[in-house]
């Protein structure tokens, strides 16, 4: 385990010489003199740092390395916090920067490394990090369609004889269980033998509640988590009423059949139609023997083919490379390597994604002869396996970066976004080339290194087909548990926490079902760098985490943060985000380290109060959530890359529309409101909107005319025509606008020769959203030009009555909305709704001519079918008044059935393309 040590302590020593070397050229160091000292302890590390490579070697042939190396360890930790603290508070620790270099030095790791170093004079190689060429999809689906047929066929024989019924699928872990799974999914929509699929990831905690919760929210994501089990059945009933639905319950575990039977007993009451059917995958056969109190068939899975496993390794390969095969010497190793992966598709991937960076003759061989090949026992072997590739990964930093995903539960959606600003919280993000990348994009190239090793599945995507999330197998999970055993600690009501077992804990995750809360040793809490709770344990020992880099609560019930909170001076990433929060303390403007703030989903969100005076301190601030607007300047927050929270003009220093050119690194989603207060064009300008190359959605409101302050300026065109965004814009939300013009940026323009040409600013833009534009009585043409565009909404056109005829020319478009428009009545010709070729939905709501017209058939409602209905008629999804009048398959998610305003901010996904 010596090894895991070391990796652990390489991130660390790099992060402290770095920031040694920052701190030491700063003025401010050179004014008291700590230039001189920082520089040893550059000096100190930089030399330790050097000398690990060649331990590396030798640690498994001299145990005393062992004992070195935890302890240097603790040393390196140490100076990272005195660094840090020195960092924060510049005049109060020139003692404990000495005492750190005395430390280190009283220690003797120097000597010991010193003496390693003599014995061999041998260089240890600086490995590069290999760039990604691009986001690798999930492998392909390999030697299971036989399977597919066989299970959906199972399904459709069995459901129509019961009201409810289930297969379960069982093999080993790394067998493809999740992935045949998925390809059913896939198959029974294309067949439509359900009206609704659900999916719900069980793992080891079989809580009917949460399943039926995550069962609702899949289905319905705008509900949010219901906390009462009666309340949750209702709204599950009338999400299912009549309708027959497949639930996947995915990694299935529990073997109590009291649990089962109860789950089940609860589901048949809420089903009044026959043909609904549970798809378990599970790798226990005993717990797909519980399932009596359904009928229920079992499909027990077979190991893939030698030949099967290769497809899969040169699939990964190739995907890594620009070669399109694979060298005749290579090919032959990696036939043999195939066939130790034992048939589970899983290792094929893991052990592909390795081999593609090392496409050398003797480094195939390498693993082909690894000793994990040869351990009898399965479980054992695939975890070697693993553990092989891991130790292949090209560095340090991203094998520190992979260890702390143990802190995450099995199975759990871990947003991309999220994980990069933890890693960054943590110092795991290494910059190079003098600091001119960003953090976050080396984050996204080790996320991307980690996704192309398979180390990450079930990637989830945004409506710009950008990665949004993703889930760990189980068994890489189990990896990460043992590569960051020592260092991560998931404390449950069975662990003892006690300072000797737990001394070298530097990450925790409680998890507790509020009965048992643990005791936390204030030795134990004065290390950790990271606090992930889901009970009350913060407030108590608040003031003992003086290390702490990251705290996320989840479910807290506490109302209120401790004034401690502003203690925590080396805090980078907080996320109070479903708790019970409701106030925060004055201190938390002191936290002048912090990079990420989120506050979203509280369960009392709407009742967070104001935020306390000098927020505009947290000048290292890069990423804000928030649910409701931050009432604070933000000229000072010149690193943020991230608001999500709405930017509101007004006319107080920090919070008009100017300072918006403060921030020329903002990225992702701005959204700002009451427009109105802005006083000019020259105004508006200094946002430097066009300047904003990140930023790729952006919505501009202004209060609707009545709402209107009385001083308001009635200048929305001069305004919005000097909020030109950036070309790379991909989404674009324009609500409470009363300008008669669309800007001269958003349509294409007339040269002198008379001859159109489409400005560059809207060549990439997907997505467009028009609320509240009385004066328009049509759409201009120039817009014809969008070809990008996949979504349109226009929402109270109520001037409209007619949809021009160019709207055949959006080729791209896969979905239309028209909403509250009362004098529409026309849609384009039948020529040029036929010309849109990729329209896949259409939702009309609450245009009472245009829904007449629209009528498909007689009904209580439609006296005949309606004069439009010809020209819709040939697409797949059509919902009038949320009505669906035609329902197919389609490739284009369409998103939430909520209030449309609500649903279309946030852009839908795609869901397969």
């Amino acid at each position: 385990m010596a090894e895991l040590v070391l990796n652990f302590v390489t991130p660390i020593i790099e992060n402290a010489v770095s920031k040694a070397i920052s701190l030491a050229s700063a003025q401010i160091s050179m004014a008291w003199g700590l230039k001189r000292e920082l520089g040893k302890l550059s000096r100190t590390l930089t030399m330790i740092q050097g000398l690990l490579q060649d331990a590396e070697g030798r640690q498994e042939s001299n145990p005393a390395i062992w004992n070195w190396l935890q302890d240097l360890r603790d040393v390196a930790y140490d100076a990272v916090d005195v660094l840090d603290e020195y960092g924060y508070e510049v005049l109060k620790h020139k003692v404990q920067i000495n005492e750190s270099l005395v430390r280190i030095k009283d220690n003797g790791v120097l000597v010991l490394l010193i003496r390693c170093n003599d014995q061999s004079h041998s260089t240890a190689s600086v490995r590069q990090y290999p760039k990604t060429d691009s986001i690798l999809d999930c492998s392909k689906v390999v030697g299971r369609h036989n399977d597919v047929l066989k299970i959906v066929n199972m399904l459709d024989n069995i459901r129509s004889q019961h009201v409810l019924s289930g297969i379960s699928i069982v093999g080993f872990g790394g067998i493809g269980k999740t992935t045949l799974a998925k390809s059913i999914c896939s198959m029974v929509k294309e067949q439509k033998l359900y009206d609704l699929v659900a999916w719900v990831c069980v793992s080891e905690e079989f809580d009917e509640k949460i399943i039926l919760g995550d069962m609702l929210e899949y289905l319905d994501s705008s509900v949010g988590r219901m906390n009462n089990i009666d309340a949750l059945i209702q709204k599950l009933g009338q999400e299912l009423e009549n309708r027959k639905f497949l639930l996947v319950l995915d990694d299935v575990w529990n073997d109590d059949r009291d649990k089962w039977d109860s789950f089940i007993s609860r589901l048949l009451k809420i089903l009044k139609t026959s043909g609904n059917s549970i798809l378990v995958t599970t790798r226990s056969v005993k717990v797909a023997s519980i399932m009596k109190a359904l009928p229920m068939q079992k499909h027990d899975m077979v190991k893939l083919s030698d030949h099967e496993c290769w497809l899969i390794i040169e699939d990964v390969v190739l995907r890594s490379s620009t070669e399109t095969s694979i060298p005749l010497d290579l090919e032959g190793i990696g036939q043999e390597i195939a066939k130790k992966c034992g048939g589970l598709p899983l290792v094929a991937s893991v052990i592909g994604g390795t081999l593609s960076r090392e496409m050398k003759t003797d480094k195939w061989q390498e693993i082909l002869d690894d000793e994990a090949w040869m351990l009898q026992d399965e479980n054992k072997k695939i975890l070697s396996v693993l553990k092989m590739s891991f130790d292949r990964l090209p560095s340090s930093f991203l094998k520190k970066c992979f260890s702390y995903c143990s802190i995450f539960p099995k199975d759990a959606v871990i947003f991309k976004d999220d994980l990069i600003q933890l890693w960054m919280a943590q110092g795991f993000v290494h910059r190079s080339n003098g600091g001119l990348v960003e953090m976050e994009d080396i984050g996204d190239e080790y996320f991307n290194e980690l996704l192309s090793n398979a180390l990450f599945q079930d990637i989830e995507l945004d409506f710009y087909g950008n990665i949004e999330s993703c889930r760990m197998h189980d068994l890489v999970h189990d990896l990460a548990l043992l590569v960051s055993k020592g260092e991560t600690l998931i404390w449950d009501t069975s662990c003892n926490m006690d300072d000797q077992n737990c001394s070298t804990i530097r990450h925790l995750r409680v998890k507790s079902d509020g009965k048992d809360l643990p005791t936390i040793p204030k030795s134990i809490a004065q290390r950790l760098h990271s606090l992930f709770s889901e009970v009350g344990v913060f407030c108590s020992m608040a003031s003992d985490l003086k290390s702490l880099r990251s705290l996320k609560l989840m479910r807290d019930k506490e109302k209120e943060l401790p004034d401690s909170l502003g203690k925590l001076k080396h805090l980078r990433y907080l996320d109070i985000s479903r708790t019970n929060v409701i106030a925060v303390p004055k201190s938390f403007s002191k936290l002048y380290n912090l990079q990420t703030s989120k506050f979203t989903d509280g369960y009392y969100v709407e009742k967070l109060p104001k935020l306390p005076n000098g927020m505009a301190n947290l000048i290292s601030l890069r990423h804000i959530y928030s649910d409701h607007p931050w009432d604070i300047s933000i000229m000072q927050l010149t690193s943020l890359r991230t608001l999500l929270s709405p930017f509101v003009v007004g006319t107080k220093k920090g919070c008009q529309i100017e300072d918006l050119g403060c921030i020329t690194k903002l990225g992702g989603k701005l959204e700002i409101l009451k427009l109105e207060y802005v006083r000019s064009k020259s105004e508006a300008s200094k946002a430097n909107l066009k300047e904003k190359t990140k930023l790729h959605q952006l919505q501009l409101c202004w209060n609707s005319r009545h709402e209107r302050a009385v001083n308001n300026n009635n200048n929305d065109e001069e305004v919005l025509e000097s909020l030109q965004p950036h070309s790379t814009l991909k989404s674009l939300t324009i609500d409470g606008y009363i300008g008669k013009r669309f800007p001269s940026w958003m349509v294409n323009d007339v040269n002198s020769s008379g001859s159109s040409f489409l400005l560059d600013n809207m060549a990439s833009l997907e997505l467009l959203i028009l609320f509240g534009w009385d004066k328009l009585k049509s759409l201009p043409h120039q817009l014809r030009h969008l070809t990008a565009l996949k979504q349109l909404m226009l929402e109270n056109f109520n001037g409209l009555e007619a949809l021009p005829e160019w709207l055949g020319d959006l080729s791209s478009l896969h979905r239309l909305e028209i909403l509250n428009c009362s004098n529409l009545t026309h849609l384009p010709s039948i020529e040029a709704m036929r010309r849109l070729s990729n329209l896949q939905y259409l939702c009309i709501w609450d245009c009472p001519k245009l829904k007449k017209r629209c009528a498909k058939k007689r009904g209580l409602e439609w006296s005949k079918i309606g004069l439009e209905w010809s020209k819709i008629s040939h697409i797949h999804n059509i919902s009038i008044d949320w009505e669906d009048v035609r329902q197919g398959e389609c490739k284009f998610s369409m998103g939430l059935r909520v209030h449309p305003k609500l649903a279309s901010i946030i852009p839908v996904a795609i869901a397969e393309l």
